[in-house]
């Protein structure tokens, strides 16, 4: 009786999370913000034109742009949503989360000890979040790929004389048309074509990818548009080799820690030939121990600290750079 309960309860919750996904999945998508931001374009032309009125000098005005584009470092889990390009909200994805968590707890009742349940609370959490973050890294590293190359191009046309944004233009169609960088590039000139000012479309470019340099180069855009000067070629120039510098770091640390991952799965892998090899010559020394209610308590006590340590290891391992 218990078991047709808990399967009839997950088959609701799994019909329910359906609909719900059916209805929200789509919910957003980047035409929509284009098309607010075309909507918003008389209030805020408006609201420069008053500033400048009011007396604000060109420097004063570039000063505080920084300051409305700053935001919080936190990563929150909207955040990551927005990066991952995953149109979900965070109260769908912790549904998500909880639905998985029950599934996993249905399976593992029937057969492992309670503290093994308590575990498999936290498989929804766990598989979510790592999907999460494969979809920011996957994104990271596409416009990491390709960013220092637009960087050195856009800083060797800036240098004949060519406006930045037509420069920046430029530069983007010598990448490949899958290139995410590209891509941001056309999006930000299509707004601009539509309609929406210079500084509002430079000030959203790569807003929904996560990578530190993005802000340093929307930066100097705007202070090149709003201050003029011929400094923009060099502090781009210092940019990519900032970028490349971090780039070299990163695979370097990557490399060494994926050394140490190795050895770790080396190690594990050659326990589980073990078990392997003993059940093949002397079968009762493995399956006696899984028999008995105490053998079977170690085994799955056992299998709980070493992915607690698999779990240790990544996250000690993660290198921010």
């Amino acid at each position: 009786m218990n078991q047709s309960i808990l399967i009839v309860l997950l088959i609701g919750l799994s019909v329910a999370l359906m609909g719900v996904l059916l209805v929200f999945f789509v919910s957003r998508s980047r035409s929509a913000v284009i098309s607010s931001q075309m909507r918003n374009l008389g209030s805020q032309a408006s609201k420069r034109a008053d500033s400048r009125r009011q007396g604000e000098g060109a420097l004063e005005y570039a000063y505080k742009a920084p300051q409305k584009k700053r935001s919080s470092s936190v990563l929150t889990l909207e955040k990551k949503l927005k990066y991952a390009q995953w149109n979900l909200s965070p109260l769908l994805f912790r549904g998500a989360e909880l639905f998985l968590s029950l599934i996993a707890l249905g399976i593992v009742s029937q057969y492992f000890h309670l503290l093994i349940q308590f575990f498999s609370l936290l498989t929804g959490p766990l598989v979510m979040r790592w999907a999460l973050n494969l979809g920011v890294s996957r994104r990271f590293k596409a416009f990491d790929a390709d960013y220092p190359q637009m960087l050195l191009s856009l800083v060797g046309l800036l240098k004949t004389g060519m406006n930045p944004l037509q420069a920046l233009e430029s530069a983007a169609k010598g990448l490949d048309r899958g290139s995410l960088v590209r891509k941001e590039v056309e999006t930000m000139m299509l707004r601009v074509r539509y309609g929406v000012p210079e500084e509002k479309s430079i000030g959203a470019f790569g807003e929904d990818i996560f990578h530190p340099e993005i802000e340093l180069f929307v930066q100097a855009l705007l202070l090149a548009q709003r201050v003029g000067g011929g400094a923009l070629s060099n502090t781009l120039d210092r940019l990519a080799k900032q970028v490349r510098k971090r780039q070299y770091f990163r695979l370097s640390a990557q490399a060494a820690v994926g050394m140490q991952r190795g050895s770790i799965w080396f190690i594990i892998a050659i326990l589980g030939a073990l078990q392997v090899y003993l059940y093949f010559i002397y079968p009762e020394s493995i399956m006696g121990a899984m028999n008995d209610p105490f053998g079977w308590l170690v085994w799955q006590v056992g299998g709980i600290l070493i992915g607690l340590g698999i779990f240790w290891i990544s996250q000690v391992t993660k290198m921010k750079v």
